[in-house]
């Protein structure tokens, strides 16, 4: 369960002051990003409009969304939760939108689905970039209509369910592959989040570094304080982390059970090792960093300008393109730079 501080905010307040940051017991940062979508997240949980949460493996995805639930209204706060990735796509229909008695072999019993169990409440969606295209258009009307079609079903449900997805997955290149649907991002990401690596969050290190000694500590009985040599901490702050925070708490912890005098040394930190990559392999990756970024939804592009106040420069310094770049999309959705009091594009 997320605890948060009993604090309020309007929808009027833009761009939410750092002060204003609500207090999340299992959302541990000081990285001023992060700390700025948190200072978002209580006016996203007073829209009934969908979420999508991005963000590479182990960045906190579902601590977030677990975090917009809690702050929403109470009658919202009910939650279901799918893991679209473990979903193949004849049981996925089902698990989405239920199904009737005798709609196919096994179907000993009306089910009525995640919708309809969510209906009133939230339903938050793991994984939706795994879903298959023809799951997607069901999703997509789901979305747009508020009505959903059971399996065996022969009319429409409807249903009130706010949305929240999550993906680790680059959606605007499946988009660009045809296999994830655009019309389908751009009604999921009307409020957009994407979350940072830690490898981007330095302050955030040593703040999550002593949480999970301290807490490996305590669950494995091992009474004393930790602190980590010189080496050791040389090679914390020289990782990478692929696995992000996930894999920071599992190396934290083996340190913590395999050392007993209180000091972590540098032959107790196990990292996971990455799998060896092919030349070809090698090369795909070189190829795919050399292609052009892959252009935002016209919605996606206006968001984030709107969040950069109309900074074209600061734009594309967090999308990593030049800034001709974000000019020629602006031209081909016809869109006009956003003219902001004290803004230098």
């Amino acid at each position: 369960m997320i605890r948060t501080a009993p604090r309020r905010y309007h929808a009027g307040a833009y761009p939410p002051h750092p002060s204003q940051v609500p207090e999340f017991t299992d959302i541990i940062t000081a990285d001023p990003y992060f700390q700025e979508i948190l200072a978002w997240l209580p006016i996203y949980a007073d829209s009934d409009l969908p979420i999508l949460v991005t963000g590479e493996p182990g960045t906190g995805k579902e601590l977030v969304a677990r975090a917009i639930n809690a702050l929403g209204p109470p009658w919202r706060q009910s939650c279901q939760r799918l893991n679209c990735a473990a979903l193949t796509e004849s049981l996925a229909s089902s698990e989405l939108f239920g199904h009737v008695r005798g709609a196919f072999t096994d179907a000993c019993s009306t089910r009525p689905g995640k919708f309809r169990l969510a209906h009133g409440g939230t339903l938050f969606l793991d994984e939706v970039g795994e879903l298959p295209l023809s799951i997607q258009a069901k999703l997509l009307r789901a979305v747009e209509q508020g009505e959903i079609e059971p399996v065996g079903g022969d009319a429409p449900v409807a249903v009130d369910v706010r949305l929240i997805a999550a993906t680790n997955q680059d959606l605007p290149r499946l988009i660009a592959q045809r296999r994830f649907r655009q019309d389908l991002y751009d009604r999921l990401a009307v409020l957009a989040i994407d979350l940072p690596p830690l490898r981007k969050r330095p302050a955030d290190l040593p703040l999550l570094v002593d949480h999970f000694a301290r807490e490996a500590a305590r669950r494995y009985g091992r009474g004393q304080s930790f602190q980590f040599s010189r080496a050791a901490w040389r090679l914390l702050e020289k990782h990478r982390w692929p696995g992000n925070v996930r894999e920071l708490k599992n190396v934290v912890t083996r340190a913590v059970v395999l050392s007993s005098d209180g000091l972590i040394r540098e032959e107790a930190l196990a990292f996971t090792p990455l799998p060896a990559l092919s030349t070809e392999a090698e090369a795909d990756l070189d190829r795919k960093a050399r292609l052009p970024a892959p252009r935002p939804s016209a919605r996606r592009l206006q968001e984030l300008l709107e969040s950069e106040g109309g900074n074209i420069s600061a734009l594309s310094r967090r999308l990593q393109v030049c800034s001709k770049t974000i000019y020629r999309w602006l031209k081909a959705y016809r869109l006009e730079p956003i003219m902001r009091e004290g803004a230098i594009s």
